[in-house]
């Protein structure tokens, strides 16, 4: 009842049948909805053990009976108070944390989108990845917060780019040898960018920004790590970013029919890319297109 109700206040006696007052009182405290709801022990036990027991197990006050109605009124009304204001004061805090929290995605995208500048299809890109990847993150059973605090870091896993210079980032032709070198740097500026940050998500962002173009077989860049070496956000972010890559359309490639992608993947599953993500992304290929589309068309806000 006290879950569902959700009283400003709980009287409660402790000599009562099948569980005792203080019992009542614990297990309210270790439930999330009733946990900070005041309790007020009203009994005929008295003495300063049974007040201490009452304390101990989370009650904000105790009274002896027979008790003064005048005297239990006023108590009854300063918990009120004080639950409410209590109350008030954390449905603030609440709202205030959720716009520090939308403040900080709009940051995130801001600073994502500064590559947009060096190249015409970056900023896309970097969105719609990073909801490749929160796909990714809920089809292997993470939760909602883990999901959403990956998919927020890997909208930054291009970043470096804007350290490489226009005549390479939007050449229309392949690169040459030293061109290729200098384009791989973007993975450890990217890094370098964002790992000295206070901030768990930004430090995680890093670690996907470095990680995003090595392969499981240990033949990508900048380390060559190889298998389970690479982080799990770096494997997901690097089915993800492919994906999209051979599906856009490119200063330097035309994109790809959506069979060839499919197929691209069977074949690199287990070579380029974690062969457990690359199947997750084969078995729901369908729904990755999908997802693909609408956010082209904007059914799905970016």
């Amino acid at each position: 009842m006290a879950e569902s109700i959700e009283p400003d206040l709980i009287l409660l006696d402790i000599n009562m049948p099948l569980m005792t007052g203080y019992e009542v009182c614990r297990r309210l405290k270790q439930m999330q909805k009733t946990r900070a709801i005041p309790v007020i022990f009203l009994t005929a036990n008295e003495g300063l053990e049974y007040e201490e027991i009452g304390f101990n197990v989370g009650a904000v006050d105790y009274i002896s009976k027979p008790f003064n109605t005048a005297i239990l009124k006023a108590r009854v009304k300063t918990h009120v108070d004080l639950y409410r204001l209590q109350s008030s004061l954390q449905q603030q805090v609440d709202e205030q944390t959720k716009e520090i929290q939308k403040l900080n995605h709009e940051i995130t995208y801001i600073s994502a989108s500064i590559a947009e500048l060096k190249s015409k299809e970056t900023g896309q890109h970097l969105r719609r990845v990073a909801e490749f990847c929160y796909l990714f993150c809920k089809f292997l059973g993470k939760d909602e917060a883990e999901c959403e605090k990956i998919k927020m870091a890997a909208v930054l896993h291009d970043i470096g780019k804007v350290g490489i210079s226009d005549e390479i980032l939007n050449k229309p032709s392949k690169l040459d040898e030293d061109e290729w070198v200098v384009m791989k740097t973007h993975s450890m500026l990217g890094y370098e960018m964002l790992a000295d940050s206070e901030f768990e998500m930004m430090r995680l962002a890093a670690l996907i920004a470095l990680e995003h173009h090595e392969r499981w077989d240990g033949e990508g860049y900048p380390y060559g790590k190889k298998g389970e070496e690479i982080s799990l956000v770096g494997r997901i972010c690097a089915v993800a970013d492919v994906f999209d890559s051979l599906l856009d359309k490119r200063v330097y490639k035309e994109p790809w029919e959506e069979k060839a992608v499919k197929e691209y993947f069977e074949m690199a599953s287990g070579t380029q890319f974690d062969p457990k993500i690359a199947t997750l992304l084969l078995e729901n290929f369908d729904m990755f297109i999908y997802t693909w589309k609408a956010l082209q068309t904007g059914k799905i806000a970016l």
